[in-house]
């Protein structure tokens, strides 16, 4: 690693420890959820949610410019397959101002643009080839770190990455909304 590469990583993870401090939201325990290690654990008979409010730390790294993001994970305790949809989980702010889910896809489209750029040059510098790169391994970051909606079969777990709306700084609590069942989150620097 050379001494500008390991700088701009020192100076990312220090930029992120401050700004991780100042807007944090934990999970507040009450009578369905019980909260480890900053996780928020709903857990039924018929399978166990858990959520936490986990900053995106790989590249693309501006994700949480635009976006809250959470770390999900589902495990299926019945014997038959389970749909999980976005539609099946929300984010609301403490006005009750309701974010939906915002679809892997749409947050790959954010990436297009440096694709088609690459693609329309028949010779590319050795800058755009390592701009390429970059975006290419930022896309297969998002494509197996995100949760994949979808059928989760009997016993099976899935984990990833959501993404909702950027919160307004001001935000002191919100709450995530997983079929029906209502997760408050604190900020622990509300005045």
């Amino acid at each position: 690693m050379s001494i500008r590469s390991f700088l701009r990583t020192a100076l990312f993870l220090l930029i992120l420890f401050m700004f991780s401090c100042s807007i944090k939201y934990f999970p507040i325990e009450s009578k369905n959820i019980t909260v480890s290690e900053g996780h928020a654990i709903l857990n039924t008979k018929d399978y166990v949610f858990a959520v936490k409010n986990k900053y995106w730390v790989k590249d693309p790294q501006d994700l949480t410019d635009y976006f809250t993001t959470f770390y999900i994970s589902f495990k299926n305790k019945t014997n038959k397959k389970v749909n999980i949809n976005s539609s099946d989980i929300n984010l609301l702010d403490e006005t009750g101002n309701q974010y939906d889910v915002v679809l892997t896809e749409d947050v790959l489209n954010l990436l297009i643009p440096e694709e088609i750029a690459y693609e329309q040059f028949t010779t590319i510098t050795q800058e755009e080839e390592q701009i390429y790169n970059e975006w290419r391994d930022a896309k297969n970051n998002l494509m197996s770190d995100t949760f994949n909606f979808g059928m989760v079969l009997s016993g099976a777990k899935k984990s990833g990455f959501i993404f909702f709306p950027k919160l307004p700084s001001k935000n002191k609590k919100c709450e995530i909304i997983f079929k029906d069942h209502s997760i408050e989150f604190d900020r622990t620097d509300k005045k």
